[in-house]
């Protein structure tokens, strides 16, 4: 992987600090709650509390930490491409972003969001995946190409218990990004980001990867097989990571029909529109597919349409548009008129790039 960054850090070595910290963190309160007195208030000074009461409330204690241990974190990881021409963009940061997950609501919500952040960039999505994080020592993962030695960039999800507020206990997420070999025992994974984050139910967590700059060999590599490497010459490419956390349950529509079954209910649509491939974009040689989750209303339109998985993310935007103009026959709601959440999946065969033509000599 010759381009990929060189500056890594031994993923055990910044992981085993990342968790000291939320784990000294969490020690040093816990030692000043105990050790602290309480000071009386006048006449309203409370007795001391008995060796009885303060063995009971360690063991509610004790037993609330071991219940947030066994239920999960329910993260929907989103993986997003940020491309830009070399050197017309600020250096990117490690700056976290915090949102509330209900406010994007769909694709058009997320690319405004970033184009806000990140001017310079063209960000599309490319992929979700819905996951459950405990709170233990095995992070839940998410691989994405797979080389012929073995070697991958790999994001792990952590989850550990934080400190909180002094009385309720917190949860920390600790997404990594990392490069994993084949032989995990003599090569250890090279971490390009590590960032612990204290977390809260119902938010959307989104960061850039800034050490993870690609051209384009090692991105159609490592992250896009199939893409025609020499259209995203010039280009730096990073990855762009989504988090959002729910810490209580997930909520699964009322009628969702899944990803399996979806290509059947779409057979039924009274209305179809399919997205044009751009004239430049067949002739460099793209193609793949864009799966789009929407909401279809009673009245048989579609409503916030969101990609979810895309091998052509330069194509997710027109898709979106041409989403929103199917339809679907009215009598899927005769019995029960409850939204229905399924997919739709747009196909793009790829075609060899066009030849450029030769340069005519002067004469």
């Amino acid at each position: 992987m010759s381009r990929l960054p060189q500056t890594l850090f031994p993923r055990f070595v910044v992981f085993f600090f990342a968790v000291l910290l939320v784990t000294i963190s969490a020690s040093t309160g816990l030692a000043q709650s105990k050790k602290q007195p309480v000071k009386p208030k006048g006449k309203a000074a409370q007795p001391a509390k008995s060796k009885q009461q303060t063995q009971q409330e360690d063991a509610a204690a004790k037993a609330k930490m071991e219940d947030m241990a066994l239920r999960p974190i329910y993260v929907t990881m989103r993986t997003f491409q940020m491309k830009a021409k070399r050197g017309s963009y600020q250096d990117l940061n490690d700056q976290v972003f915090k949102m509330n997950t209900s406010s994007l609501s769909d694709y058009d919500h997320w690319t405004s969001n970033f184009q806000k952040l990140y001017p310079e960039f063209e960000i599309d999505l490319l992929r979700t995946d819905a996951k459950r994080v405990f709170r233990t020592a095995k992070p839940a993962s998410v691989t994405l190409v797979k080389q012929p030695d073995g070697r991958a960039i790999e994001i792990q999800l952590f989850g550990a218990q934080s400190y909180g507020d002094g009385v309720t206990p917190g949860t920390t997420l600790v997404p990594e990004v990392a490069l994993h070999f084949a032989d995990a025992k003599s090569n250890k994974p090279l971490s390009f980001s590590i960032l612990p984050l204290e977390i809260e139910t119902g938010k959307t967590y989104f960061f850039a990867v800034k050490s993870l700059k690609m051209h384009s060999t090692d991105f159609v590599n490592f992250v896009r097989p199939g893409a025609p490497v020499t259209s995203l010459d010039g280009n730096d490419i990073y990855l762009l990571l989504s988090l959002s956390v729910d810490l209580d349950k997930t909520t699964m529509p009322v009628r969702l029909i899944d990803e399996q079954q979806s290509t059947e209910f779409q057979e039924t649509a009274t209305k179809k529109v399919i997205a044009e491939v751009p004239e430049a974009f067949r002739n460099a040689g793209f193609g793949g597919y864009v799966r789009v989750r929407v909401e279809v209303s009673p009245e048989g339109a579609v409503t916030s349409p969101d990609v979810q998985y895309s091998t052509f993310p330069e194509m997710n935007k027109l898709v979106v548009e041409a989403a929103k103009k199917w339809e679907f026959p009215k009598s899927h709601f005769e019995t029960n008129k409850n939204p229905i959440t399924s997919y739709i999946t747009f196909n793009y065969p790829a075609h060899p790039p066009t030849p450029k033509p030769a340069s005519t000599a002067k004469q």
